[in-house]
C-alpha cells in the first residue's frame, strides 16, 4: 500500500495511520448525515450539530487499555531523578516529538457532577481572588503616587495577556476546560501577586540588587493554584492530561503576569515610557511559558499514570524558576537586555508547539471521535454521554 497524503498539510503518512502524524488531523473522514458537516471517519458524535452517528460505550474503550502498562515509548517516560526529568522536560518542551499513542485511564476521569453544579461557587471565588490582587495593585500604585495611572494600565496590561489566553486556550478543541475552572486559575494567579509582593520585600536585602531571586518567590507561588487542581480530591478530574494542566498553567502565569504589568507600566508611563507596554507583553510570555510548563508536566504524570506530588513536581518547577532566574538577571544587563525580545517570542512559540502536540496526542486517545470526557448541564440533573 502507498503512503497516505494528509487532506491537510500534505504530508505523508504510513498507509496504516487514522491520523496525520505530523498535524494530527484525521486522514479518513465522513459528511455528517444530519448536517452535512465534515467529520473523522471514526467519530460517534457530529462536533457541528451533537448528532451521534454510532455508539460505542466508554467503558468498552477503557477495557482495551492494560492498566499498569507502560503507556508511552520509554523515550518519553519520566525519569527516576530530578536530573533526569529536568533533561526530559527540556527535551519535550523546546524540541519535536513524536505523538503518544496511548495514555493513561486517568485522562478518561470526568469531574464529580456535584462539582460541576457547584462551579458557580468556584467561579465566585475566582471573581474574589481577582479582585483581591486589583485591589493589591491599586494599593501599591498609590503608595508609588502614581493611582491615576491605574486605568490606562490596566487597559495595557490586559489586551496582550487576554490575546496569550485565547491563543493557547484555542488548542484545546476535544475536551474544553471549563471557564470557571479556567477562571480560578487566572484568580490565583493574579492573587499570588500580593504573597509575592510581601516575600520579594522580605528577601530583597538578602541578594542586594539582584532581580533574579524573585524566581524562587514567584513560581511556586503561581504553581501552587495548578497544584490544588491537580491534587483536589473534587477538581483533579478535570486536569485529565498535558494539554489540560498547560492550560491551567497559562492561566495561573498570565493571571500574575497581569498584576505584575500593570505595576510596571504605570511606573514607566509615570517616567514617560511607552516602551514599557512592549516590554511587559514579552515579560508575559515568560510568565506564560513558565507557569504553564510546570503545569503541563502535572498533567503529563497523569497520562503516565503516576500520582502528582509536590515532590514529582519539583524538577519542573526548578526548570521553570531557572527560566524566569535567567530572564530577570539578563534584564538588569542595560542594552543587552533587548535579547528578551526574541527569546519572550520563543518562549510563545514553545508554549504553542507543547498545546498542539498534546492536542494531537489527543487525537490518538480518541478524543476527537467522541471518547473525550463530556459533562452536559441539562434542567435539574447532568448526565454522561
Amino acid at each position: 500500500m502507498s503512503a497516505r497524503e494528509c487532506p491537510f498539510c500534505k504530508r505523508l503518512n504510513p498507509p496504516e495511520n487514522l491520523y496525520c502524524s505530523y498535524c494530527g488531523q484525521p486522514l479518513a473522514t465522513k459528511q455528517c448525515p444530519n448536517c452535512g458537516y465534515t467529520i473523522p471517519s471514526m467519530a460517534t458524535y457530529c462536533p457541528n450539530c451533537r448528532v451521534r452517528i454510532e455508539s460505542m460505550p466508554l467503558s468498552s474503550y477503557r477495557r482495551t487499555i492494560q492498566s499498569g502498562s507502560h503507556y508511552i515509548e520509554p523515550g518519553y517516560t519520566p525519569r527516576p531523578t530530578v536530573t533526569g526529568n529536568v533533561r526530559l522536560i527540556h527535551h519535550m518542551a523546546v524540541k519535536r516529538r513524536n505523538p503518544i499513542y496511548k495514555a493513561s485511564p486517568a485522562v478518561y476521569e470526568r469531574l464529580n457532577p456535584y462539582v460541576i453544579a457547584k462551579s458557580g461557587r468556584y467561579l465566585a471565588y475566582a471573581i474574589f481572588a481577582f479582585v483581591i490582587g486589583l485591589l493589591v495593585v491599586l494599593l501599591t500604585l498609590s503608595a508609588m503616587g502614581v493611582a491615576s495611572l491605574f486605568i490606562p494600565s490596566f487597559i495595557a496590561a490586559l489586551v496582550p495577556i487576554a490575546v496569550y489566553l485565547y491563543w493557547i486556550r484555542s488548542n484545546d478543541r476535544y475536551e474544553p476546560e471549563p471557564t470557571w475552572l479556567i477562571a480560578l486559575a487566572f484568580g490565583w494567579g493574579a492573587f499570588s501577586t500580593l504573597p509575592a509582593i510581601i516575600l520579594n520585600q522580605l528577601f530583597a536585602p538578602l541578594f542586594g540588587g539582584w532581580a533574579g531571586y524573585a524566581a524562587f518567590v514567584e513560581e511556586p507561588l503561581k504553581m501552587l493554584g495548578v497544584y490544588f487542581i491537580a491534587t483536589s480530591r473534587w477538581l483533579s478530574g478535570e486536569l485529565n492530561d498535558h494539554l489540560d494542566g498547560l492550560i491551567y498553567g497559562v492561566a495561573a502565569g498570565l493571571g500574575f503576569s497581569l498584576m505584575e504589568n500593570i505595576l510596571y507600566i504605570a511606573r514607566g508611563l509615570a517616567a514617560g515610557s511607552i516602551l514599557i507596554v512592549f516590554i511587559r507583553m514579552i515579560t508575559a510570555a515568560m510568565h506564560m511559558f513558565c507557569t504553564g510548563l510546570v503545569g503541563w508536566w502535572m498533567g503529563y504524570l497523569k497520562v503516565n499514570g503516576l500520582r502528582v506530588t509536590l515532590g514529582k513536581v519539583v524538577p519542573a518547577l526548578f526548570y521553570a524558576m531557572l527560566i524566569h532566574m535567567t530572564w530577570n538577571t539578563i534584564g538588569m544587563l542595560g542594552i543587552l537586555g533587548f535579547l528578551l525580545i526574541p527569546w519572550g517570542l520563543t518562549l510563545a512559540y514553545y508554549t504553542n508547539k507543547m498545546a498542539k502536540e498534546a492536542l494531537i496526542d489527543e487525537y490518538y486517545w480518541g478524543f476527537a471521535t467522541g471518547y473525550a470526557p463530556d459533562e452536559r448541564l441539562i434542567p435539574q440533573q447532568y448526565r454522561y454521554t
